[in-house]
């Protein structure tokens, strides 16, 4: 069948017209690589997310193709990239890395996004340079620095805003100070705070037991003790809690009586950089902490067969990661050598406030757990080449994995990986690349941590690779443009030994994965007017153990974006996004069909900066603009429970207004 598919949409993508030139340049904050895609994470800056109001992970991607967030409420938001959740992407915050699943209904990336700009977004493991496991892609996140606030000639300032958004009933506000003592100190420190209340739904209804506080942190310090050495030190803290309902991403109830619940963040990330102006000499060295972990009050809960109840003290339910990365860039010739070695060890655990008993029998038991340890220590080589007409990359990743605690087992590979493209005109450019895949086995959720685990025996890395061919077609003088790029790319992954670790304590194989998968993108760019538009589709495959074939529920799904931006003049700008899916189905593990409704959603976005007023910025925003009443295709009610919906929230009005001065 893959076969079949493969020839069907080559033959489609050389019907299209791609472009862009494989320059990399920095821009706003983003690296651009050069492709249409790489100029839509150029298009998500630090003033974009401001403009509409950015308040958690959807915000943030949802613009990008291959990417899907799900979910109504921020703390339950599942992200899919390129049919795989995140899971399989490596996540860095500040350089630190995120990594292992507390909890099957709740996301895993812990990030407020009023504090965020982001530095690259990669799709794909076809990169030497994108760090440990990555199947299907790259996120690197980076807090505000002070120079994001600073203006010219400045060294001391504020910034405060104040929103509300009608449709989660919330109400936020955010206050940041940052100064510059001297040419060599600067520091910025943020605090937020964001109440949500009830949901309001696109069908009407009221959620109200997911209702929760956000409160976040960060101070991040910048010491230039010359024109050499740069070195950064940033705190940031995330707790994200209430009285709610504990699974965010079950469609939820108007009656709010749960316990309190919270997912938290503490991370501490030290990068210094020394480029002393030589072409031998470009290092970068990131040191980081990052501990994520989920909070539980005391309970009494009766099992779900009625028969005992029990009383759970606090619990706190742990994953902490602690690593470095030692990289060096070097030009010799038509060479650009980035080598380094990376190091990461992650380790689980539950911590109980007392012990367990059971109100029928009387009896106790001690709720504290050690679980899983990982370390992997990897090797890295990267080599981009410009010979004429062709730009060469050629790298390559060697990982030593060793898994300790309650699991045991070393693996190692030497994973290849290689990016080609080749200007075959002043027009056309035409790419090919690939990724050698390795994975070590990912710990179980350590929410069910259990008293005993019995490792599989045959338990094993994923590995697999990941082949890619596209091109890249440069239009700016056929529309007449500043800047407009169109792009097409098709891809194939496989990946063997797929494990998902959601109460998967055994570590064990879950079979074979295949995807394919296409995006085409066009990015346009004129005066003040700027458009982007994609559409994306992925077919995936797995096959389990005992030898059955079924669809993965992120399969046979087309989604098209649409975005536009325009600068009225110097003080208002309009933002809008739009989204489309049309209506599809899926085959389950147990064979049955799984229909899927389409939906369309829009969004706008005004920002009003007064001349008059320096420093004001007034945000007002509509989402979900006629009030839609849609779940995505990736939403836990389109997986397990047909029944019931998981609509994502409503019509939302949104304000903020802020300040700096």
């Amino acid at each position: 069948m893959f076969n079949k598919k493969l020839l069907v949409l080559a033959v489609s993508g050389s019907m299209a017209m791609g472009a862009t030139a494989e320059e990399a340049v920095k821009l706003n904050n983003v690296t651009v690589t050069g492709t249409a895609f790489d100029q839509q994470v150029k298009s998500i800056t630090l003033e974009q997310l401001e403009n509409v109001q950015a308040s958690d992970m959807q915000d943030i991607l949802k613009t990008l193709p291959s990417v899907v967030v799900a979910g109504n409420v921020r703390y339950g938001q599942r992200i899919y990239i390129r049919g795989l959740e995140d899971k399989f992407a490596n996540i860095t915050i500040d350089g630190a890395k995120s990594s292992g699943q507390i909890f099957h209904h709740a996301g895993d990336q812990f990030v407020d996004a009023s504090l965020l700009k982001i530095s690259s977004v990669e799709l794909g493991p076809n990169s030497a340079l994108s760090g440990p496991g990555v199947v299907n892609g790259t996120f690197n996140y980076e807090t505000k620095d002070p120079s994001d606030f600073l203006k010219e000639g400045q060294n001391f300032g504020a910034k405060v805003s104040a929103g509300y958004e009608t449709a989660r009933e919330r109400r936020k506000g955010s206050v940041a100070l940052f100064a510059k003592a001297n040419e060599k100190l600067e520091f910025v420190g943020i605090a937020s705070l964001v109440d949500d209340g009830t949901l309001h739904l696109g069908d009407g209804s009221e959620v109200a037991n997911k209702e929760s506080r956000l409160k976040s942190g960060l101070l991040k310090v910048v010491f230039k003790a010359n024109k050499f050495n740069t070195t950064k030190l940033s705190l940031n803290k995330y707790e994200d809690g209430g009285n709610r309902n504990i699974s965010g991403e079950k469609a939820g109830s108007d009656v709010n009586n749960e316990p309190y619940s919270s997912l938290n963040r503490d991370t501490i990330s030290l990068k210094h950089k020394y480029n002393p102006e030589s072409d031998l000499i470009d290092l970068e060295v990131t040191i980081y902490d990052n501990k994520q972990y989920m909070e539980r009050e005391a309970l009494e809960q009766t099992n779900r067969a009625g028969t005992e109840t029990s009383a759970y003290p606090e619990r706190k339910y742990s994953n902490n990661t602690q690593g470095f990365d030692v990289r060096n860039t070097s030009v010799v010739g038509v060479h650009n050598l980035t080598y380094g070695i990376d190091y990461n060890h992650e380790e689980q655990k539950v911590e109980a406030d007392g012990l367990t008993r059971n109100l029928t029998t009387g009896d106790t038991s001690n709720s504290d757990r050690d679980g899983g340890k990982i370390d992997n220590i990897g090797l890295y080589l990267q080599d981009e080449m410009v010979i004429g007409d062709l730009t060469l990359t050629l790298g390559a990743r060697y990982d030593d994995y060793e898994l300790g605690g309650i699991y045991d087992g070393s693996f190692d590979q030497l994973s290849p990986k290689m990016k080609a493209r080749y200007q075959l005109n002043d027009k056309l450019a035409l790419r090919t690349a690939y990724g050698r895949i390795f994975k070590g086995p990912q710990l179980s959720e350590t929410l069910t941590l259990g008293n005993s685990v019995t490792q599989d025996a045959d338990v094993a890395p994923q590995t697999g690779n990941n082949v890619e061919v596209g091109f890249d077609y440069d239009l700016f003088e056929v529309l007449a443009a500043e800047d407009a790029l169109f792009s097409f790319n098709i891809y194939r992954t496989d990946l063997d030994d797929y494990s998902h670790p959601t109460k998967n304590a055994a570590l064990a194989s879950q079979g074979e994965v295949e995807i394919l998968g296409t995006e085409t993108i066009l990015s346009y760019r004129k005066g003040a007017l700027g458009l982007n538009a994609s559409h994306t589709y992925t077919d995936a495959e797995q096959t389990d153990t005992s030898g059955v074939t079924f669809d993965m529920f992120t399969s046979n799904i087309h989604t098209f974006k649409l975005g536009a931006d325009y600068d009225v003049n110097s003080e208002f700008n309009i933002n809008y996004n739009a989204e489309f899916v049309p209506s599809n189905d899926y085959k389950d593990s147990e064979g049955t069909r799984v229909d899927r409704d389409s939906y369309n959603v829009h969004d706008i976005n005004f920002t009003y900066k007064p001349m008059a007023y320096e420093g004001a910025t007034v945000n007002l925003g509509i989402a979900n603009i006629f009030d839609s009443a849609y779940e995505r295709h990736t939403a836990f009610t389109t997986i397990y429970d047909q029944d019931t919906k998981t609509y994502e929230v409503g019509r939302n009005l949104k304000l903020q207004v802020s300040y700096q001065f």
